[in-house]
């Protein structure tokens, strides 16, 4: 069986032929698109040397008897809410909304990290706002944010509507093994195996996802938005 060590280097492997690829794809690309493309670069870049962190054995700091990864921690603060600031960015809402939307996964992380750490009753409320933040941000997407999408060209927004509803999934996905893995239900060795699969595939599939669509996003706009938005719906989605 393959040592913890030994699965994180392997996803470290994978961000970096992942990032081979993408980079690649930058060259020719209009400037309005590589502004929403940069940033899930800069995941995949900050989430493989956090790998080599841990697999080098570096920044595993114990905490009332559990044992905090801070590369894994850093990492998903800065993932979680690029991600979804990315997805949002594609519907051309405000800036105030994205640092809105963007604090919650924050929140997610912390909690989640109090959670395993102190257990109890704190625990318990700690898993409440990591689920109950992925509620809220399910309202807003579903909601408000989606009605400003009607803003913007259509190809944009059926992308936007597409990359909501994967990272809603996967997001969901993994909160559910999260959780589940802090009740004992797995061994060590199924927790970070599993986790890092799951992770993998968010960071390198949301960023796989954009770039294979990148096409849809609007060229010569301010900001993504169709100079005239009187007519920035002329074309219609099977979105709604």
């Amino acid at each position: 069986m393959f040592s913890p060590s030994a699965v994180y280097g392997t996803s470290a492997v994978v961000y970096a032929l992942a990032l081979v690829v993408l980079v690649t794809r930058l060259r020719g690309m209009a400037n309005e698109r590589r502004r929403y493309c940069y940033p899930v670069v800069a995941v995949l870049v900050v989430s493989m040397l956090c790998s080599v962190l841990v697999t080098a054995g570096i920044g595993q700091i114990p905490v009332n008897g559990a044992e905090v990864d801070v590369p894994g921690l850093i990492d998903d603060l800065i993932t979680y809410p690029v991600l979804w600031g990315v997805a949002v960015m594609l519907a051309g809402v405000s800036r105030r909304t994205l640092a809105a939307l963007a604090a919650i996964p924050v929140t997610q992380v912390l909690a989640f990290q109090v959670a395993s750490v102190i257990g109890g009753l704190v625990g318990l409320v700690g898993l409440l706002v990591v689920v109950g933040g992925h509620g809220v941000i399910a309202y807003l997407l579903l909601g408000p944010i989606w009605a400003d999408a009607r803003d913007v060209p259509a190809k944009q927004r059926l992308l936007h509507w597409k990359s909501r509803n994967l990272l809603l999934f996967l997001v969901g996905m993994l909160i559910a093994f999260a959780v589940l893995s802090l009740f004992g239900l797995f061994d060590s060795f199924v927790v970070v195996a599993l986790g890092q699969y799951v992770d993998v595939l968010i960071r390198v599939g949301v960023a796989s996802f954009l770039f294979a669509n990148v096409e849809s996003i609007a060229v010569g706009t301010l900001d993504g938005m169709p100079d005239d938005r009187s007519g920035a719906l002329t074309e219609t989605t099977g979105a709604d």
